[in-house]
């Protein structure tokens, strides 16, 4: 049953065209990538946060402020990994930098070079570039108002529990290097 399933949308006319326009559109073929990587991204965020609000290992207190982090990481990574990756596999951006990269380059078969490139481009620089320098940039930020509005701590709480990690005190370690995995 799972094969005839799968038979089924394999062959299927939606799959069939997405199939032929992302062969024949450098431009498409790249935001595909980018998309189902962006759908994984979203998946394995997903999942952290509710993982991070089901544990009993991370302390009452710090619970809501990873559990943000997570929400907002996934949220942040996912707008950001769209945007700069549709940019990226934008053609006239695209043919700007194969111009200046591989200008006096003669390959073989050019076309396919070209799109292999364009495909390469959009997914590595939307992970890199997005990902890895923009999101934690904004994510942390985010994550501090995101905890203070939907996870409300009592005021004596916040003030009497040492054991409590407060936005101030999360950059503060980033700052002094400290090891943020006991966080997690």
């Amino acid at each position: 049953m799972k094969v005839n399933l799968l038979n089924k949308i394999t062959n299927s006319e939606l799959v069939n065209k997405h199939i032929k326009k992302a062969i024949t559109d450098d431009t498409f073929a790249a935001k595909t990538l980018v998309t189902i990587n962006v759908a994984k991204d979203v998946f394995a965020y997903g999942a952290r946060f509710k993982t991070t609000m089901n544990n009993k290992e991370i302390p009452e207190e710090r619970r809501p402020f990873v559990a943000a982090m997570d929400l907002m990481s996934g949220i942040v990574t996912a707008a950001m990994q769209i945007g700069v990756g549709y940019s990226l596999a934008n053609p006239k951006f695209q043919n700007k930098i194969w111009d200046k990269c591989f200008k006096n380059c003669q390959f073989k078969d050019v076309v396919a070079a070209k799109k292999g490139f364009s495909q390469i481009l959009a997914l590595i620089g939307s992970t890199v570039l997005a990902e890895r320098i923009l999101v934690p940039l904004i994510a942390t930020p985010a994550a501090e108002v995101v905890e203070k509005k939907f996870f409300p701590h009592p005021i004596k709480k916040l003030h009497t529990n040492p054991s409590f990690i407060s936005f101030a005190d999360f950059e503060k370690d980033i700052a002094n290097n400290k090891n943020l995995n006991t966080f997690v």
